[in-house]
């Protein structure tokens, strides 16, 4: 059985904060908007400089979530890079909110027959894809964020006030990835030839290729799955179900690196790695047609007073031609995972964290979709002598 698994790495982290009381953050403050009104509020701004316009994006919190034919308007009309980045910011916050009601749709419930079929059209779907990916090339390029919390943190100089940041780009890296044998690997050496594929730090996912479809799919059947609402689709109208995994039948796994776990007689601290099976839920929109999932969802149930309070991911899949035929393939997904950042108070405990949380903010994009087997073939017609 595949396990879900997300981690981020942060060596030592935990050592250099001190206990706080936690602030209120800047971002309370930031105005909340609905889908149609950062829409106008957009359109208003046209002609405003690329830097203002981004400041006014990142003022903003939608309470809706943005559609992919939306965002992708919205984006195109964003007057530079630093604009397009704080766009990408909002609409990623908003990632596991429900969409606007001029995009559901008011069709009625499906009866009990209904649902059922649809359920067993979705695990055909699920099987038959991960049975019938072929092994193919994708790059993954991949915006890593993180925010800073307002804290006061030790360093040999003595104790610093940190002031707060938002959501900010700290990484940016591009790989090109594998599908072989229902496995997906990074390919090391394709990856050279592209710009930033240099290993980063902070939140890490995959698993986007089918072993997140059937993990949840296994997980969920053991579970709870409950019909949810209809949305729009490019053709006609999308299904979503809602699904509740509890703890005992969970796959999900949420990983932190690193947590100190004592100290060494030297009084060196010593590190473990946060590893902690969690119930989860999400959501799954598909094609009542054909069972084919076009979204998933998967928000982890943490404790609320723990070191990661919150993690969760969403994928978003779309048709891909690869060697003449249509497949449906990951285009988008969004992944998030807060950590407390201060030490842990009393027992060295990975319950015991208080303080402010981080947030940690991958968007991650598919393209450049080929078959794997022919590009071997290439590659291996035009291979020169080793040195």
């Amino acid at each position: 059985m595949h396990r879900i698994a997300f981690a981020v790495s942060l060596a030592a982290l935990a050592l250099t904060a001190l206990a706080a009381k936690p602030a209120t953050p800047p971002e309370d403050a930031a105005h909340k908007v609905t889908v149609q009104e950062l829409e106008q509020a957009v359109a208003s701004d046209h002609g405003k400089t690329d830097a203002e316009t981004a400041q006014a994006l990142g003022a903003l919190e939608l309470t809706e979530r943005l559609s992919a034919s939306r965002l992708a308007r919205l984006n195109a009309g964003m007057p530079g890079e630093k604009s397009q980045q704080a766009l990408t910011i909002l609409a990623d916050r908003a990632a596991f909110l429900s969409l606007p009601d001029d995009e559901n749709v008011t069709d009625p419930t499906p009866d009990a027959a209904a649902t059922r079929q649809m359920l067993v059209r979705i695990v055909n779907y699920v099987n038959n894809t991960v049975r019938q990916l072929p092994n193919l090339m994708a790059v993954r390029e991949t915006t890593g964020f993180e925010d800073r919390p307002k804290e006061d943190v030790l360093e040999a100089t003595g104790v610093v006030s940190k002031s707060y940041l938002p959501l900010h780009a700290v990484s940016k890296s591009s790989f090109a990835v594998t599908y072989r044998d229902r496995k997906e690997v990074v390919d090391e050496a394709a990856s050279k030839a592209l710009k930033h594929n240099a290993p980063v730090g902070g939140l890490v996912t995959s698993g986007e290729f089918g072993p997140i479809l059937s993990t949840v799919m296994a997980d969920a059947l053991k579970g709870k799955i409950t019909w949810a609402r209809w949305e729009k689709g490019s053709a006609r109208p999308l299904a979503v179900f809602h699904y509740a995994v509890p703890d005992e039948k969970s796959n999900y796994r949420v990983k932190f690196c690193c947590i100190v776990d004592g100290y060494a007689s030297d009084g060196q601290p010593e590190m473990q790695v946060f590893d902690e099976r969690s119930p989860y839920h999400g959501e799954i929109t598909f094609d009542p047609a054909d069972g084919s999932i076009l979204r998933i969802t998967l928000e982890a149930e943490m404790p609320p007073k723990g070191l990661v309070p919150n993690a969760g991911i969403v994928i978003e899949y779309s048709p891909v031609e690869i060697g003449g035929k249509s497949y449906i393939c990951p285009a988008r997904s969004v992944s998030v995972l807060q950590a407390h950042v201060t030490i842990p108070k009393g027992m060295y405990s990975s319950s015991n964290f208080q303080g402010p949380a981080k947030t940690f903010l991958n968007d991650v994009q598919f393209g450049q979709y080929r078959r794997f087997g022919s590009e071997a073939r290439i590659v291996g017609e035009s291979a020169a002598p080793a040195n």
